[in-house]
């Protein structure tokens, strides 16, 4: 009970931090990720924050794969057309204290590590191959094509696009993350067409992202995990008090949607990105459209068409997620996001349902090996179509450890490993139904940890 104790704490804090920093943002590692933008050593937290001593110039910012080309004339080609080959692979352990049996049942109804708890995990293999777009030239192409595998894979198959095999059977599923080609223009303005990560959420898929190992309720069932579409999106350098401002916006064809279309409809997304101080961020997010046809369910692996064909019945995805940079040590930041769903064919009764929460964030870098996270969440299934088929309010809190113990290394500095602590509960007995009888507990403890290699 203490630990449980300290953990609410610790999360409690968080939330307060957030609190103060209501109206900031940053969704970095999201930006990064989507664009295609090598993830660097100080990407792995939030907003940067550099060390309290002052250090000497540091390794290599190429992860090693680019810096072991670099030395001859593949690499020296590679970087002069912009051509980028990188990817990482993680592994991790899940234990659930409530059900320590190893188990296929649902352990904290979050996707991520997903159904296989008390065991050793391949989360994600994943090699990507890119060419980034130069913001000096009038004219530029570039394109992204990603590549993953693993037991996180089998969960986040888009609609049409190696779907065809059973939720969860085989464990380690191949999918294609993201394929997509940009183009910038004159003006500046760059489109980008074909399948790409989310835009929505503060936890993106690619691990390297995010604080955590596990994820927070919102990443799991409040967001799409994939788009595929066509967007465009334009950056004032000077928009905001000397500060870039940045539009994105688009049509795609719904929610984990690509070769095959529930519904047969587009949505629309738009995204603003805005930096009031250098301190101070806020991402807004918007996504419209009709996505009856597209399940949230994220636990019932790949997103396959279910229920009825409806083009009627507009989804309003409603998101602002803002960062604030406290000191040069301390980022905190939240992810707010509110979903309705008119008549959704997951809702009790076929009622309408909606879906919100908060994620409250704060990151404290101690020095380069070091970095404490914590996370706080309150996720409403308001209807039961998001999470479990009840209405019922989700808590989690968690705390953590990013540690790189080889923060100088030219290649060794891309080594992180992550263990946590995590309390879920709820206002509805939720959690571990198979070990209790089909009952249900209210509250689950667990621990975890994963190690991740960027190559």
């Amino acid at each position: 009970m203490k630990v449980r104790q300290a953990i609410a704490s610790a999360a409690t804090l968080a939330v307060m931090a957030c609190g103060s920093a209501v109206w900031a943002a940053d969704n970095t590692a999201a930006a990064s990720n989507a664009n295609s933008t090598p993830i660097t050593a100080n990407d792995l937290s939030l907003s940067a924050p550099v060390a309290l001593d002052a250090a000497p110039a540091g390794p290599t910012t190429l992860t090693p794969l680019m810096y072991w080309l670099s030395g001859n004339s593949v690499g020296q080609t590679l970087s002069n057309w912009n051509i980028n080959i990188t990817g990482f692979v993680e592994g991790g352990y899940y234990y659930d204290t409530s059900a320590p049996k190893m188990s296929r049942e649902e352990p904290t109804l979050i996707a991520f590590p997903g159904p296989y708890s008390n065991r050793g995990l391949l989360d994600q293999a994943d090699l990507s191959i890119s060419k980034t777009v130069d913001p000096t030239k009038s004219w530029d192409w570039g394109f992204l094509f990603e590549n993953g595998y693993g037991t996180d894979d089998a969960y986040i198959h888009s609609s049409g696009l190696l779907d065809n095999r059973p939720p969860k059977d085989p464990q380690n599923q191949y999918d294609i993350v993201q394929a997509n080609a940009s183009l910038e223009i004159p003006g500046g303005v760059v489109f980008t067409a074909g399948k790409f990560v989310a835009i929505l959420g503060e936890e993106v898929i690619n691990p390297t992202g995010n604080l955590f190992y596990t994820h927070s309720y919102s990443f799991t069932y409040a967001d799409p995990a994939t788009n595929t579409g066509v967007l465009a999106s334009y950056t004032w350098s000077k928009g905001w008090a000397g500060n870039p401002v940045t539009l994105t916006g688009g049509i795609t064809r719904g929610w984990n949607q690509t070769m095959r279309d529930g519904n047969g409809a587009v949505d629309g997304i738009v995204e603003l990105k805005v930096q009031p101080t250098s301190a101070l961020s806020v991402t807004f997010n918007v996504e419209e459209g009709p996505e009856g046809n597209s399940p949230v369910h994220t636990n019932e692996g790949p997103f396959s068409a279910n229920g009825r064909a409806d083009n009627s019945d507009y989804w309003t995805t409603l998101e602002a997620i803002p960062s604030y940079t406290v000191s040069d040590q301390l980022t905190v930041s939240a992810d707010c996001l509110y979903n309705d769903a008119p008549h959704d064919s997951y809702a009790q009764a076929g009622n309408s349902a909606q879906w919100y929460g908060v994620a409250a964030y704060a990151s404290y870098k101690i020095n380069p090996m070091f970095t404490a996270n914590v996370r706080g969440e309150w996720f409403r299934d308001q209807g039961g179509a998001a999470v479990e088929g009840i209405s019922a309010n989700y808590y989690e809190a968690t705390a953590g450890v990013q540690i790189k113990p080889f923060p100088t290394d030219n290649y060794l500095q891309w080594l992180q490993l992550r263990p946590e602590i995590r309390e879920d509960w709820s206002d509805r007995p939720v959690f571990n139904f198979a070990h209790n009888g089909g009952v249900g507990d209210y509250s689950e403890f667990s621990v975890a940890m994963d190690a991740i290699m960027q190559f």
